[in-house]
């Protein structure tokens, strides 16, 4: 299970916080078209589920957007407070499960879940909340990766299958980008629309920011998938690809959803 999973009973829960950091640099892209898909509005209340350590907190406030932040951990919802503190901004916090909102029926204009329901136990769930805390015609915007979309070539398919296989292992939904929009036909919400971001990586350094290839090989290996002379041979070759600038490998890296709710809610 992925340490995103409880980031408070983690071994490292402060090293998680340093790691957002790490990646927001790299996630400017998706972030920007969560925002553009969501269309908000000045003075629009905005729920950022599984918000973090407030980078994006932080970019809806400065818009002029009321964003309120959700997240089940102690240390995230720290580093939240922390950031918007350091920025004037005023927090909007709460501590409570995706699928456990402290909220009335129809409160919000929006909703973004960002790399968050591929942690969760139940992803249903938490889209269904999602659903009963938006208003008539509501905005939903979700990002998820597919690590099982992962590919990569190699001249021994076995090998790369083996390898392949148990990228994203540590997550409770690996497969989670590929489901959205199921899951968010699901939940109620209508007029879906999907788009994916496919990541092509051109040599092992590059791959490493996201997916760290030698430990995802050596746990094909631990588990008895390959042995490690093919474990072995097979990093061989693919550093030997990367070297001549014949790495291949690609990834969904981002699969974006965005959907309304256009059914009548409470509010």
């Amino acid at each position: 299970m992925s340490a995103f999973s409880d980031v408070d009973r983690s071994a490292r829960p402060q090293e998680l916080v340093r790691y957002l950091g790490e990646a927001h640099r790299g996630l400017s892209t998706p972030r920007a078209r969560l925002r553009e898909r969501l269309a908000l509005r000045p003075g629009e209340r905005v729920l950022d589920l599984g918000c973090g350590a407030g980078h994006e907190l932080a970019q809806l406030e400065e818009d002029g957007i009321t964003a309120v932040g959700v997240d089940p951990s102690t240390v995230m919802l720290h580093a939240s407070r922390a950031r918007l503190a350091d920025q004037d901004l005023e927090p909007r916090l709460a501590q409570a499960e995706g699928a456990r909102l402290p909220f009335r029926d129809g409160v919000f204009d929006a909703c973004r879940i960002e790399r968050v329901l591929q942690h969760v136990a139940d992803p249903a769930a938490v889209l269904a909340e999602a659903h009963r805390t938006l208003r008539r015609g509501g905005r939903i915007a979700v990002c998820e990766p597919d690590w099982a979309s992962f590919t990569i070539a190699s001249a021994d398919p076995v090998a790369a299958a083996a390898v392949s296989a148990r990228v994203g292992a540590g997550t409770a939904h690996r497969d989670l980008g590929r489901q959205l929009r199921r899951l968010l036909a699901g939940a109620g919400f209508t007029g879906l629309l999907v788009e994916v971001e496919l990541a092509v990586y051109t040599s092992i350094a590059e791959l490493d920011r996201i997916i760290p290839l030698r430990a995802v090989a050596e746990r094909a290996r631990a588990q008895g998938a390959i042995s490690a002379g093919r474990a072995a041979d097979w990093l061989a070759e693919q550093e030997a690809l990367s070297a001549a600038g014949a790495f291949h490998a690609t990834l969904n890296r981002s699969v974006l959803g965005w959907a309304q709710r256009t059914d009548s809610c409470n509010t």
